[in-house]
């Protein structure tokens, strides 16, 4: 009996559904997204009109990076919980000369095959510059995962900036022109602006920005 409890346990913690940080709210409301999407490891604000988030939160947690990481990847899925005419597609990005970049990353998720299908999502995905994504961004995405080592967990927030008139792959997606993200701990908070461009400079120190309009 008392193992089956302390597995009880063990499933709720891995499975624990993520809570908004209260500094974060201000970005998920109807006045910033068309839909706010609970998808359980992660909110998503997403944008109508951009087919594509305007915001997205997670939390990585130093005990879920630590268990056994699924190497096989999902395949990417159609996000259902939109309508069909605001979906994207895998196929939308073919020769589009934009990578399907992921917002939460997959390998801060990879530790259950239910989180990792979250982020394969394709709502969790907006076109990124092929440079930024394998390198700067993929960097980035590392230093959050040692960040949740260094404090046990940590609070994520990713913003999609604009143009007003931005450039669009096929099925009208709007390619973000900057991607910045917001790590934040007790005491603690970090940030990054990244454009969506290809760039000289692959040293993400380059890209931490103050943290004062977060």
């Amino acid at each position: 009996m008392r193992i089956l409890i302390l597995l009880a346990i063990f499933s709720l913690s891995l499975f624990a559904k993520y809570e908004l940080d209260e500094e974060f709210k201000g970005y998920f409301n109807g006045l910033n997204c068309s839909i706010v999407m609970d998808k359980i490891y992660y909110i998503n604000c997403y944008d109508y009109h951009l087919k594509g988030s305007k915001a997205l939160a997670y939390e990585v947690k130093a005990e879920n990076l630590v268990l056994k990481q699924l190497k096989k990847r999902p395949r990417f899925e159609e996000d259902f919980a939109l309508a069909k005419k605001y979906r994207t597609r895998w196929e939308d990005y073919k020769n589009s000369s934009y990578s399907r970049g992921h917002i939460a990353p997959n390998a801060s998720f990879s530790y259950s095959l239910a989180s990792q299908k979250a982020v394969f999502l394709m709502s969790n995905i907006t076109p990124q510059n092929f440079q930024i994504n394998n390198k700067i961004w993929n960097d980035i995405e590392k230093r959050e995962r040692e960040l949740a080592y260094k404090f046990q967990k940590i609070a994520v927030l990713n913003l999609m900036l604009y143009d007003v008139n931005p450039k669009r792959i096929k099925n009208h997606i709007a390619v973000p022109s900057f991607y910045i993200k917001i790590f934040k701990a007790k005491d603690f908070k970090e940030c990054y602006k990244v454009p969506n461009i290809n760039v000289l400079d692959e040293n993400i120190n380059t890209y931490q920005i103050s943290c004062e309009n977060f």
